[in-house]
This record gives structure tokens, sequence and C-alpha cells, in this order.
């Protein structure tokens, strides 16, 4: 049996899979059929979406979203940055997480940045990554405990859990100090919603990159991307949802009470040309329509996002320019550790092949 991919079509298989070869002179000829190749892929994707579109529009929870007074709350808003180096030793990841508070969208006092020491494992390059990530993902978590008592809205530059089938410790062996963080950053995420639901504080995941299906399991479709049916489905104003989002949750946080309070939910706003997530924990979904609307009445057109958010999201980057600027200032360091005679042992802190300084 042909297996479907996520769009409906056949997958690749057969003379699909058979490569195009020619010689050399036809390089550019070859990405200009590629190219017409994608654009046809993507327009039958797009016009099947559209031709489902006034169908579902009469089925989806669509709801039209209204400008609320935003100035006498207080929005708190937590992102982390993430970077490193890729060095013969192994990778040497970099993280840190920044949060501030806001009346409305006027910040409250000086923003609170958190790292913690580097890690003493030495990664490759694919586990290094992740490393990195998910230590932003803990160091968050923590921040964000942090302010729970000054916000009446916690806002998380990113989704509401921990992806399992990326960051999940199955599949490959990784080393002790991944799983520790893993473990405590699933800790960490339980103790922040469980303390903001008992202050009584929603906390809000604002995804910016829409890579999920979940609208389309729900409607039990094709996996066609909720990038696609959001952008199709939604004008501006507008918001769609709640729905499920993570099967299994109880087994990612089984040491909660109750569990299922804290599931989260996606729901889907338009402001500008781009629609964003929301993950809203199951605890906070009586309130959904209102928190989506100050979501909406925070945001800001030309990039549709909530102004918090945007603003610890700058504060927050790790720059291949500045973990460049970390690599010197440690090579500098090293010279002074290793001694004249280890001098000629620096080739061991230089760069992988092909990471650039």
């Amino acid at each position: 049996m042909k297996r479907r991919d996520p769009a409906g079509e056949v997958s690749l298989a057969g003379r699909e899979l058979e490569p195009v070869i020619k010689t050399y002179d036809k390089y550019y000829e070859l990405l200009k059929e590629l190219a017409a190749e994608m654009a046809e892929n993507l327009s039958k994707l797009i016009n099947r979406v559209g031709s489902l579109s006034p169908d579902l529009r009469k089925i989806l929870p669509i709801t039209r979203l209204r400008k609320v007074p935003t100035q006498d709350l207080r929005i708190s808003a937590v992102d982390a940055g993430s970077n490193g180096k890729d060095l013969m030793l192994g990778y040497q990841p970099v993280s840190i997480a920044v949060g501030a508070t806001f009346l409305g969208v006027n910040k409250l006092g000086r923003p609170i940045i958190a790292t913690v020491k580097p890690p003493k494992a030495y990664f490759d390059d694919e586990e290094g990554r992740k490393f990195s990530s998910l230590l932003g993902y803990y160091l968050m978590y923590r921040v964000a405990l942090r302010l729970v008592e000054h916000s009446d809205i916690l806002l998380l530059d990113g989704p509401l859990y921990l992806p399992r089938n990326y960051y999940g410790p199955g599949g490959r062996n990784h080393s002790p100090a991944y799983l520790e963080v893993y473990d405590r950053a699933l800790q960490t995420l339980g103790s922040l919603l469980r303390l903001a639901r008992v202050s009584g504080v929603p906390v809000v995941g604002i995804v910016k990159r829409v890579r999920s299906t979940y609208l389309a399991a729900w409607l039990g479709l094709d996996r066609y991307p909720d990038s696609l049916l959001s952008t199709t489905l939604l004008g501006e104003g507008e918001a769609v949802g709640p729905v499920p989002i993570v099967s299994r949750w109880e087994d990612m946080v089984p040491w909660l009470d109750r569990p299922s309070m804290y599931r989260p939910w996606a729901l889907y706003i338009r402001r500008g040309a781009k629609p964003f997530r929301l993950d809203i924990p199951e605890y906070a979904l009586e309130g959904s329509d209102k928190l989506a609307s100050v979501i909406y009445s925070l945001s800001e057109p030309s990039t549709g996002l909530p102004i918090p958010v945007i603003a610890v999201d700058r504060l927050s980057k790790l720059t291949d320019k500045q973990a460049s600027l970390m690599y010197r200032l440690m090579l500098g360091d090293l010279s002074s550790k290793i001694g004249i005679e280890g001098v000629d042992r620096t080739a061991i802190f230089s760069l992988q092949r092909g990471e650039v300084d």
C-alpha cells in the first residue's frame, strides 16, 4: 500500500526518488525546475485548503476579538536565548533567559536575566544544540516562577510544554547532563503551572513559528499545517479555538495533582499578516476569550505580536556574533590557564571544520 503524505498526496516512491543527473553547466536550470515543482506542490495545497475554507468557517469556533483596555494590567513576559560553538572538544552550549513586567505595554522596573554555569559534559553537535535549547526552556520557567506574584498575566515566548518528539530522551543515548536538565525542566514547568493556578494567574505560551497540525487533527482532516489553516480561515482580529494539543499530557507531568487541569489547549489569533498560536492551560480556559482579546490589544500591527514578548525577545537573543565574542574571550582565558608549554595544544580548543568564528 502506498503511504499518504500530510497533504493527502502519494509520498515519495518509485520514479520520484530517481535522481535527475545532468552536466554541471545545467546547475541553474535544475534550480529553476526544482522551484517550479515546489510552486506546483504549494499551490495545490493552498488551493485545496481554500476550497475547504467556507465550510470550515461554519463549523469552527471562530470569534471576533475586540480591543480592550490593558493599561492597568500587569503583564510579565519571559523569553530564552540559546547558542553555542562546536569545538574539537565538543559542542559548548550557552543559554540565558530574560523576564520583565509591564503595565500594559510600559515596562516596570528593570528586567532580570538568568543563566547557569557551563556544563562539564562535552556534547556532540546534535545533542549540544538540543541541550542548549532545552536549558533555555528550563531557565525560562525558573524566571517565570519569580514573576508570578507580580503578574496578572504571564506570557512565555514559546509553547507551554516541551515537545516530546524532539526533546524526549527516546531514540538515542543521551548524556546524564541532558537527562537531568530534561527532568528538571519538566518539574519546573509543573511547579510554574501549579503556582500560577493557585495565584489566579493565567500562563500563556506565545508560539510565533507555528509548525503544528492540531487544527487538522481536531477536524479529522489530513495533516494540513496549522499555519496554512489559520492564515486561510482567519481575518484580521479573529481567533479560532481552543483545541486540544497534547496527547498523554499526564505522562509528562505525573507528579502534578490532577494534571489534566494544566493540559495546554491551542487558540490561534490573527493580528496583521501572520496568525500566531496561544497555548492556554486548561485551568484558564474559561477566560480564554478575554485572554485572547487582551493579547490582541497588546499586539503591534507590523509583527502582530504582543509588545512585551517582542521586548524580551530582543533582550534575550544570543546572536552568532555574541557567541563568537564569547569564544574569543574563552580562548584568551585558556592561554593563561594552559601555560606557555601548552600553547600548541590550543588546537584542541579550535572550532570544528565548517564552524564559523
